[in-house]
This record gives C-alpha cells, structure tokens and sequence, in this order.
C-alpha cells in the first residue's frame, strides 16, 4: 500500500511539475479583421488556423475574430506593432497611414486585370513593400483582392465620367479615395461603413465603390439598382503579422506561419473567384441589378482625370516604387 502510495505521489510531481512546460511548447495567437463570418475574408481565417495547426503538430493554436472583435483596422495595426496582437488581415487603403507605399496597390486604374497586381509584387516592388513593412513593425505575409471595384448606384448607372457629378458618392475617410472622386468630378461624402446600408436606404447618399462580390456579401443589392464594371481598382486585402511576435518564435515554427500567411491568401483568392463565377454574379442579376460594363473608350477618360492623383501619390509612395510599377505595367501590356 505504502509503495503504491509513493508511486502515485511521483505521478502527481511529474504531471504537475510538467504541466506549466508543456503548456509553454503550445503558441496561441489570435487572427482579426472586420469581415463578417460568412464572407471569404473570414473562410480564410480559419483556413490559415486550421493549415498552420496541423502543420504544426498542434505547436500553433490560432483562434479567429470577425467583425472588428480586436478592434478596427487602425486599433489592430497598432497591436500587431507593439506586439500584443498576432495577426489581421486588412484593407490595402488602412494600412496607408503606416506603409505609405502599399498605397501603390489601390491607386485608381491602375490596373487592367487583378493578375497584374499580383505580377507587380513579384519584381523587386514587392521587395520594396516588404521592407517598407518591416521598418514600422509589421510583417507583409501576403495579398489576396475581392475583385474590381464597381460603382454602385440606386438612381442611374455610371457610364461616362460626367456621370460622377450628377449623384452623392460615399467614401471612407481616406486621402486617396476623397482625390480620386475629387479628380472625377464628385463631392464625396465621408460615412462609416455601418451606416452605408441605411444611408442608400434613405437618399443620404446615392452610391458607393465596392466590389460585387462585397456586394452581394452585405447584401448592398437591396438598395441600389444599378452596378457600373468600371475597374477603378483592385481591393487588396493584406495579410499583415507582428514582427515583433514572428521574430520571437522557434525557427520552425516562424516558418510555419510565413508559409501559412502565403497559402491563406492564394486559398482567398480563389475562394473569391469560385463565389463570383458561381454565386455573385448569376444572384445580382436574379436581384434585379442593372449590370453594364463602362467601355474602354471611357475609362481611358476616367484614367486622365485621376492623373493628378496619381502624381500626387507619386510621391507619397516613393518616385522610383511608381516609376517601377508603371514601367513594368508598360512591358507587360
């Protein structure tokens, strides 16, 4: 009995005594954004939890906070920096007020096909970025889009620049998107995104730029009529991690992360894709939406209005990082 009594008494000692260490060898991270649950954004939260949690052997233990639970996008960004926050995902235009340069992705017409922006962050740009990211704290782990932005209208459709005057644009308060509507002719107005629904329900305003596949997500088609293809730019989304936090983990499990962040994005790319062939476009139309592509006779006006945009902008992301950009566009096309 005695004997018995002493080996269960060294069974506790190791358990306890191993517990707290074992405990130690699990690394519990958090991953927010603003995206409600059922949107890709959030799909591929999980899909990065689940990826780095078995590629992990269990080390990583990642929970996932839709819907702005860690704060919004500006509350976040500031975690990542400081260390206390893990990772997000994030709007390209958010970011603009840490990594100036990442506003080279969202300036207006810049691209002609979302592959172009992915191509660009291949060259040395991308370098650039990632660099540029660095230097504020933060990690650049990869970038996924939710497609073109349209313009969304419950009056009229837009389908030559002079249209922009004749209605109450929305944007975010955001420099670059109040001189872009500024260069089209528009007086835009600045509104949260939570009151945006009920504000085209109301009149306050008459349209917004966001992409169809948000579209249909917020289900924004119940207020407005009309939705104008337009390309007047990508929306990237950017999976951004704190360096202060990656740079404290094993080598392996750094490693681990990174190639998770890279994954997540390309695995939210192509679950956008699926959702607009297959879901977003066909129940638009069923909506009733009047759907019209702006022609490439048109945008090339739109894209001489925004130059002064661009030359502005120009300098705020760096002259040689556009320089490069538009060079390499030129060769490509």
């Amino acid at each position: 009995m005695r004997k018995a009594t002493t080996i269960l008494a060294a069974m506790l000692i190791v358990m306890f005594t191993c517990s707290p260490a074992m405990a130690e060898d699990v690394i519990r991270m958090r991953f927010g954004h603003v995206a409600p649950p059922m949107h890709a954004q959030h799909k591929a939260s999980e899909y990065f939890a689940q990826w780095v949690e078995k590629e992990s052997n269990g080390r990583i233990k990642c929970s996932t906070h839709p819907k702005g639970q860690l704060g919004s996008h500006i509350q976040m960004l500031e975690g990542l920096q400081v260390g206390t926050l893990e990772m997000v995902s994030v709007a390209g235009p958010a970011l603009t007020e840490f990594v100036p340069e990442v506003a080279i992705t969202s300036l207006p017409f810049m691209f002609h096909t979302e592959e172009e922006m992915y191509a660009v962050l291949e060259t040395p740009v991308g370098e650039k970025l990632a660099d540029a990211f660095e230097k504020q704290g933060l990690y650049f782990g990869g970038m996924a889009d939710h497609g073109f932005k349209a313009f969304l209208n419950r009056k009229g459709p837009v389908t030559r620049i002079e249209d922009m005057k004749k209605y109450k644009w929305r944007v975010i308060p955001n420099e670059l998107f109040l001189d872009t509507y500024k260069a089209m002719g528009a007086n835009p107005i600045t509104l949260p995104w939570p009151e945006v629904f009920s504000a085209l329900q109301r009149g306050v305003i008459d349209g917004i730029d966001i992409t169809p596949n948000e579209c249909w997500g917020a289900r924004i088609y119940e207020v407005i009529d009309y939705m104008s293809l337009c390309k007047l730019g990508v929306n990237p989304q950017v999976y951004v991690a704190s360096k202060q936090w990656l740079d404290g983990l094993p080598e392996d499990l750094r490693g681990i992360v990174i190639q998770g962040m890279a994954e997540a994005a390309e695995w939210h790319v192509a679950k956008i894709r699926e959702e607009d062939a297959t879901v977003v476009m066909p129940d638009l139309e069923k909506a009733g939406v009047k759907i019209n592509r702006v022609t490439d006779k048109e945008l090339a006006r739109f894209r001489k209005a925004v130059e002064p945009v661009h030359r502005k902008w120009r300098e705020k992301v760096g002259p040689q990082l556009y320089d490069d950009t538009v060079e390499f566009l030129k060769n490509q096309r």
